[in-house]
This record gives C-alpha cells, structure tokens and sequence, in this order.
C-alpha cells in the first residue's frame, strides 16, 4: 500500500508502490488498462528508460490520495545517476523507507515502507542478487543498519532533506502520476469530438482557472509572509530564553564559589543550578538541627525548605546574570555547523577527561514543530546536547561553547571529585 512522505521544500510524494512489468505483447495503453481494473486505479506512473525495451507502472487507487500524487521513486532517480543503487531513508515515526534499482529499472518488490526488521532482509536479498553488491552505491541517513552485513558496501548519506535539495521544481513535475481511464477507444473518440465542440469554452474555462490560480499563489504568499511576521517576535523570545552559557556558567560559578560546604553541622552535598537560581542541598552530620542551621545561614539567603526528610535542608539562592546582546533569527548559523563546532570541541575535550554529546533531535522553537511544514521552514530549530566531567575544567569549557549554546541545568555533585553535570541546548537555522 502506498504511503505519503514529505519532501522538504516541495511536499507529499508518494512511497511503496508496487511496479509492474508491462508484458509488451498487446500494447501499452491496452495493458496498462487491463492491470488498472485489477486495483480499481485512478491514477497511473510509466517508468521507462531511453534505450530500454522493458517499461513499468505503478497505480495508485480512487481511496488513497484526493489530488494528483507523485511519485518518490522517480524523485530519487532524478537525484541518483546510476543504473543501479539502493536507497534506505527515515520518513518519520519510526519508519524506513526502502527503494532500489536494477538495470535501470525499479526492482521487484523493492518500493516499501516498514520497520528497520522487516526491510533489511528485503536488503540482504537484493544485495545478494547482484553479481558484485559492494560495488552497489546504498544512499541512507542509516549507516549503522548495514555495518553487521557480511561484506563491505558502498554506503553514501542520504535523506528526505538532502533529496529535497537534490531536486528541481521540473523534476517534481515530472514526477507526478497521470489520470488512469479505462475507457475504450469508442468513447475516447466521443469524448474528443465533445471537447472539439466545446473548445471555445474549454479555453475559456482554461483561462479562467490559471487566473484563478495567480490570484490563490498570492494570497497564499501573503499568508506566509504575515505568519513569518507573526512568528517573529515569538522566534526572538524563544532563542533569547536565557543568556548563552558563555555568560551563564561564570555566574553560576561566582555564586556557587562563595557557598560554604559545611552550616553548624550540615555539609553541602549537591547543587543544582536553572535560569537565575540555585538549589542547595545539605546534609545532616552528626548533631545537626534545622534551629541551627537557621542561625549559621548567611543572612542574605531567603528561607531554606524543610519537608519530610530530616535528614535533608533545600535552599535556593538567587542567581544575576550580567546584560547580553540578544540573538537575531537570520545570524544563526546552520545545523551542520553547529554539529560540526560541537563534533570538534567533544573531540578535544575527550582527551582531557570531559564527555560532551551532540544534538540528536531537533524541533522548531516556535510555530508548527512538524519539521515538514513548509510554510515555516525558516524557523530556528533548537536541539539538546550535555557536558560532564571535572568542575576545575567548567571555565575553560564554557569560553569554548560557541554563542548559541545555552544553559538549562548545571549540576555539581560534591563527592571525593567536585563533578560537574550541564544539559543545554543549541540553535541554528534549518
């Protein structure tokens, strides 16, 4: 059953189609009308190749789309320049989709949509039926699913996005399905000397509805223009949440620098810092009270929290954070930068002891968080990345982060090593 994908930058295409031979025994027309009553088709896709005898086509039925589909597999041909290759990609919600090529031509079964399980079998089989599968070119953004094959492949990356901007407008036109009609021949003919009588209000009609459509292409850009300005102010607040850990970190540091570990009896055992705020915990030693506490706090500390744990006192400190210039939307830099920046400085930071990891999910920081939607594909995106490892080393580490990097948590646990634990999250433009 076919499925709809997103193609960054263009829209839906359709994916998992079943491709079928035309025997080339009767003719063309007449056997693409013959398989399209089988599946009750409404619309039709001919795949053929200049110099190749063998043609296929694929339907998609009356109940599936409500407008003219298009067709991914053809989408990726005109992408990938190669008579023979296999495409694995990640459509979202847990899914992969698989397509292949051989000799030109889409190969059997090999146009689907499924679980990571299910498809690498159907890779294995395709593989294995060439003659030299390493030589095979396999486009994904999953690499890690053909590491335990057992011989070498040419992998190479690939995704929905870079297939977005693989492709031309005239590439997705080419792309999209015809009306499927089973009519005979008599009726074909009844039909063209009726539009023969009408032509002169069939032009009219024509005329009319690519005015009609102008003046739709308008509104609509006028639509998106007033969402982006809509967008704008909430786009700046949300990249501007908090300062950069750059000026962050040095004030979670100045204040948790004055902090005294031990209160007539209580030794500070965690701290956890968020936004301008710090939460304090100490631990009972022996003899310890909250009446004493109380009287050992520094004056300027707003009241401790006692609860059931007596063992236990959670004092919040306040936190000031020196004024920043603001971030603008359109002086991000680009995701794979950011990786990249982030990438090098884990690198680094490895060998001193320090764990950073990387963004692995990005959303937009405002508006439809759908990163399909096109109309707002110039939105910041925002995604998580962590740093651990020795507090002597936090300093250095935060003068290193770049500008959109912030702070959501610092965290220091006072064991035998002062070990610090910070979760963030970057920005940059799509």
């Amino acid at each position: 059953m076919s499925v709809p994908i997103q193609i960054p930058g263009y829209g839906q295409a359709i994916a998992g189609l079943d491709w079928l031979l035309l025997p080339g025994l009767d003719g063309k027309s007449t056997e693409i009308k013959q398989l399209g009553r089988g599946v009750d088709a409404a619309w039709q896709f001919v795949w053929s190749v200049k110099g190749h005898e063998d043609e296929y086509v694929a339907f998609v039925s009356k109940g599936e789309v409500k407008k003219r589909p298009v067709a991914a597999s053809s989408l990726v041909r005109a992408a990938v320049a190669e008579d023979v290759y296999l495409a694995l990609v990640d459509v979202g919600d847990g899914r992969l989709w698989i397509f292949a090529v051989k000799d030109g031509m889409p190969a059997k079964r090999m146009d689907r949509v499924g679980d990571a399980v299910d498809l690498m079998g159907m890779v294995k089989d395709f593989l294995t039926s060439l003659p030299e599968p390493s030589k095979a070119p396999i486009y994904t953004d999953k690499p890690e699913l053909f590491e335990r094959l057992p011989f070498a492949v040419d992998v190479r990356p690939f995704s929905l996005e870079i297939l977005g901007h693989s492709i031309k407008s005239r590439d997705f036109s080419k792309a999209a399905f015809t009306w499927y009609s089973a009519a005979p021949i008599g009726g074909i003919a009844f039909g063209v000397a009726l539009v023969i009588l009408v032509c002169g209000y069939y032009a009219y009609q024509l005329q009319a509805e690519e005015t009609a459509k102008r003046e739709a292409a308008q509104i609509r850009q006028r639509e998106i223009a007033q969402r982006k300005v809509e967008l704008a102010t909430t786009v700046s607040t949300a990249i501007n949440a908090t300062p950069p850990a750059r000026i962050t970190v040095p004030a979670y540091l100045e204040t948790t620098g004055k902090i005294p570990r031990l209160l007539a009896g209580w030794k500070l055992a965690e701290v956890e810092c968020a936004g301008q705020d710090c939460l304090l915990t100490y631990k009972a030693q022996a003899f310890a009270t909250w009446a004493g506490y109380l009287k050992a706090k520094p004056a300027g500390w707003p009241m401790p929290t006692f609860d059931g744990d007596i063992e236990k006192v959670s004092q919040h400190i306040p936190v000031q954070f020196p004024s920043f210039t603001p971030r603008t939307a359109d002086t991000l830099p680009r995701r794979d930068n950011v990786r990249m920046d982030l990438g090098n400085l884990a690198q680094v930071s490895k060998t001193l002891g320090l764990t950073i990891t990387l963004p692995n999910a990005w959303e937009r920081v405002a508006g439809n968080t759908a990163v399909a939607s096109p109309d707002e594909q110039w939105v910041p995106m925002t995604g998580p990345f962590g740093a651990t490892g020795s507090a002597v080393l936090l300093s250095d580490l935060a003068k290193r982060l770049p500008e959109i990097a912030d702070v959501t948590t610092l965290g220091f646990k006072l064991d035998e090593k002062l070990n610090f634990d910070l979760k963030g999250k970057v920005y940059a433009n799509p």
